[in-house]
């Protein structure tokens, strides 16, 4: 009996994979699959979650390699896309590739829902040290590689270079500190107060904001072996302290306004100056208001340069029948000549490394060439555990808390620790 015959009670809705393995196609970890085969025949669903990536031309130049295999796509929106995984998933019904993200990886990797990769790098077909170490570390369960990166998210400070303007403040610039951005941000914010504009958008997001500062303070979100959390310690506590004294004194909205209203809509309606945005809100800044006159720049310094990465994973389906020719989109896709495909589109920055001017080209009126430049300078991997989402619930609950000033930030860390580790305790006795 596999262990992924049972994975009820965890708190990303209960999955649970009925029935045993016959040692058939499938197998989790025992499974050994072979791409060398380019004439193989079949077909095979991939699901996707909705995004600007050019599938369908990855698609096709996969099809000029392997003739002989359909890929047929299936789309979903973001926010449905993992809900309707796992009822795939109960019902031993999930399609033969499908995209993974960070916080969900563990969860099927841990259960032997998934393909290892460890032959196709063992044959010579995939080599992960084309991608981001991060990003390695990301999809990598007990030392086996089961997700062949898509592309990955970096992290800049946005700006608007008409507001600057407007409130009589100097630019950023990639040697700026923390406190440069408070005082930007107060001086901004005070300056064009009338007018509704703030000098920085916060708020209580974690990937674009708050991870970063974070690592940038030497503080952790969990330890080095994801068993306990670590928002209480000194550095967590002083990244959200940051962050809650721009709220505090005008810098920064409230979070209720950054709730009702995100980050990313006040900058692109020119209701901010400034944003931590990722590498992949290009296209939606370039057709906004605002797209003539923004501009990027590294993330500002803490007592360290960091910037988290995330990103976006191709894995295949255990019990697919076709799981070679599952396998080989997954590898293609995450070959230098995919990963161009990818980075053609300007949706995100390609994994394979050295491929990444495509996206910069994409857009050459953004210095976006400073994403994948930090990334391999001083990228953090995306924190997760076996079940990350049941705790990422409790974190977008305690967060804005601690954030607003409803608990004092030592308070509001200790209980949220204390929380955390009542569900990864959880997770390591399933």
């Amino acid at each position: 009996m596999k262990r992924r015959t049972v994975l009820a009670g965890m708190a990303l809705g209960g999955l649970a994979m009925a029935g045993c393995s016959d040692g058939g196609a499938g197998g989790g970890a025992g499974t050994e699959v072979d791409v060398s085969d380019t004439e193989m025949e079949a077909t095979i669903e991939f699901a996707a979650w909705e995004s600007d990536f050019a599938w369908d031309a990855v698609i096709e130049g996969f099809n000029e390699k392997y003739p002989n295999i359909t890929v047929q796509v299936t789309k979903s929106p973001f926010k449905d896309f993992f809900t309707r995984l796992q009822t795939q998933a109960s019902g031993n019904n999930l399609p033969d590739a499908f995209m993974m993200n960070g916080p969900n990886f563990q969860l099927y990797a841990s259960h032997d829902i998934l393909v290892p990769f460890d032959t196709a790098v063992d044959a010579g077909e995939l080599d992960f040290s084309n991608y981001p170490e991060a990003m390695e570390e990301l999809y990598t369960y007990e030392g086996v590689p089961y997700g062949v990166p898509t592309s990955y998210d970096s992290i800049g400070l946005w700006y608007n270079e008409e507001l600057f303007e407007k409130a009589g403040v100097e630019v950023p610039t990639d040697e700026w500190t923390w406190e440069d951005l408070h005082e930007a941000s107060k001086a901004i914010s005070d300056a064009l107060k009338d007018e509704g504009v703030y000098g920085f958008a916060g708020g209580a997001y974690n990937q674009e904001l708050f991870y970063n500062l974070i690592f940038q303070a030497e503080g952790a979100v969990l330890n080095e072996d994801a068993t306990e959390a670590e928002y209480s310690s000194p550095g967590s506590r002083e990244a959200l302290q940051f962050l809650r004294d721009m709220v505090e004194d005008g810098s920064s909205p409230s979070i209720q306004t950054t709730a009702d209203t995100s980050p990313d809509e006040l900058f692109k309606s020119g209701k901010a100056a400034m944003v931590y945005g990722g590498s992949f809100r290009v296209s939606g800044y370039v057709d906004s208001a605002v797209g003539d006159v923004i501009q990027v720049v590294r993330l500002p310094e803490g007592k360290q340069r960091g910037v988290v990465l995330h990103g976006g994973a191709v894995v295949v389906n255990a019990e697919s029948e076709n799981a070679d020719a599952a396998a080989a989109f997954a590898v293609f896709h995450g070959s230098e000549e995919g990963q161009r495909i990818i980075g053609e589109s300007g949706a995100s920055i390609p994994a394979f490394q050295g491929t990444e001017q495509a996206y910069i080209d994409a857009h050459p009126e953004y210095d976006l060439s400073i994403f994948p430049e930090s990334a391999e300078e001083y990228g953090f991997p995306y924190p997760v555990s076996a079940n990350t989402q049941a705790w990422l619930e409790v974190e977008s609950d305690m967060v804005p808390k601690i954030l607003a000033g409803d608990l004092s930030v030592e308070e509001g860390t200790t209980q949220l620790d204390e929380k955390i580790n009542a569900l990864l305790t959880e997770e390591a006795e399933l």
